[in-house]
C-alpha cells in the first residue's frame, strides 16, 4: 500500500508513531512526530497504521507524550501517479550495458545517457580520441534514456576520458537551473570486472552506472535540519544499535587498491611523471603494510597497462622489500592485464 500525505504511520526501526506531512520523493517522506519535529524518513522504514481521509488539515497527538501539536496545513495532491509532485530531484547518469549479458567483460557495450529528472536536458557528450575530443549532442526528455554510442573493451587503451555538458530547460514555466559540466576518467580495468556490472533501476540487464550529477531533495531536507534535530536522530540511531545483539564479522579475504593517479589525488596539475610515480609507490607501500597488519590473505594492486613503468616499479618493491610474499598477475577476467595480486599468507 502506498504511503500518502496524512497517513498515520509507525516506524519499523524505532519506537513511536507519526503523521506524513509531505512526500519528498518516491522513496522519502517527511514525518511529523509526537515531539513536534518534521524528520525525513525512507518509506521502507514506515508502516501505515491509519490511512488518511482528509488531506487539508492534520493534527497529531501521541499517548507517549502530553505535548500538543498545532494544526498543520498541507496541500491536497493532484496527481494519482506519481503521488509526489516535487520536481527538485535531478539525477543524470551514464550507463554501460553489455550486449552479451552472458559474458559481461567480453562484449560490445552500449553507452546510455539517463535523464532521471523532470527537466528536458540538452547534452554534449564528448569523448577523447587521441589529442582531441569527438562530440555527440542531443535533447533528452524527462525521465528518459538514450544510447549515444557502442564501444568494445578491446578499443579502450587505459582509460576513457569524457566531458559532459548539460543545459536544463522545460517547455512550460520552470525554475531555471545553472548549466552543469563534468569531466570523467574511467579506468579500463572497470570494464574487465564482472562485478562492475550490477542490477539497477533503469535496465532489466546488468549495467555499470556512472554518476554525472545527483541533486536530491532528501539531501536538501537534511541540510535544513537544526542541530537539535540531528542530535535527536543520532541519539535514536545509537539507542537502536545498542539494542541489537549481533557480532560483527570483518572480511579479511581480499584488499583491492587502485593506483591510478586520478584515484589518489584530485588535481595532478603541476606534477611531473616522477612525482606521480613516487606517490603511487608510497601508496603501494602504505597499503602493503596495512594489508599485512590487518591480516588480509590477498591484496590486488590495480596499475593499468600503460607503458608498464608502474607495474615494473611495484614488482621491484615486492622483490626488494617484501621478499617473503608471492605475487602474480591478477585474474585476467576481472582486471585484464592491468593488476598484480600479492599472496600475504606465507
Amino acid at each position: 500500500m502506498k504511503i500518502k500525505v496524512g497517513d498515520k504511520i509507525k516506524f519499523l526501526n524505532e519506537a513511536g508513531q507519526g503523521t506524513v506531512t509531505k512526500i519528498v520523493s518516491k522513496d522519502t517522506a517527511l514525518v511529523l512526530g509526537s515531539d513536534g519535529f518534521e524528520v525525513p524518513y525512507m518509506m521502507s522504514e514506515l508502516l501505515i497504521v491509519e490511512n488518511s481521509t482528509d488531506y487539508t488539515t492534520l493534527s497529531s497527538s501521541s499517548s507517549s507524550s502530553s505535548d500538543t501539536v498545532d494544526e498543520v496545513v498541507v496541500s491536497k495532491p493532484v496527481n494519482v501517479e506519481p503521488e509526489y509532485t516535487d520536481n527538485s530531484d535531478v539525477n543524470v547518469y551514464l550507463a554501460y550495458v553489455p550486449k552479451n549479458q552472458d559474458s559481461l567483460t567480453n562484449s560490445d557495450i552500449d553507452t546510455y545517457i539517463i535523464n532521471d529528472s523532470n527537466y528536458f536536458i540538452f547534452y554534449n557528450y564528448a569523448k577523447k580520441q587521441g589529442e582531441n575530443y569527438v562530440s555527440q549532442t542531443g535533447v533528452l526528455e524527462p525521465n528518459m534514456k538514450n544510447i549515444v554510442e557502442t564501444i568494445n573493451t578491446n578499443d579502450i587503451d587505459d582509460k576513457l576520458e569524457i566531458s559532459m555538458q548539460i543545459v536544463f530547460f522545460d517547455k512550460q514555466p520552470y525554475n531555471v537551473k545553472e548549466p552543469f559540466s563534468k569531466y570523467l576518467k574511467l579506468s579500463a580495468v572497470k570494464f574487465y570486472k564482472a562485478g562492475s556490472f550490477k542490477e539497477n533501476d533503469f535496465f532489466d540487464e546488468f549495467a555499470m552506472l556512472v554518476t554525472i550529477m545527483e541533486e536530491s531533495v532528501m539531501q536538501k531536507a537534511i541540510e535544513k535540519l537544526t542541530d537539535t534535530d540531528i542530535d535527536k536522530v543520532k541519539l535514536s540511531k545509537a539507542r537502536k544499535n545498542e539494542s541489537r545483539e549481533f557480532k560483527k564479522v570483518e572480511k579479511k579475504e581480499l584488499l583491492e587498491i587502485d593506483l591510478h593517479i586520478e584515484e589518489l589525488i584530485d588535481n595532478e596539475a603541476g606534477m611531473s611523471d616522477k612525482d606521480k610515480l613516487d606517490l603511487q609507490r608510497d601508496t603501494f607501500n602504505a597499503e602493503m603494510r596495512r594489508a599485512i597488519k590487518e591480516k588480509y590473505k590477498k591484496v590486488v594492486f590495480i596499475h593499468g597497462v600503460g607503458n608498464g613503468v608502474l607495474k615494473l616499479e611495484i614488482r621491484r618493491e615486492l622483490q626488494r622489500v617484501y621478499r617473503g610474499y608471492q605475487f602474480q598477475d591478477a585474474s585476467f577476467q576481472e582486471y585484464g592485464f592491468g593488476a598484480t595480486m600479492v599472496l600475504l599468507k606465507r
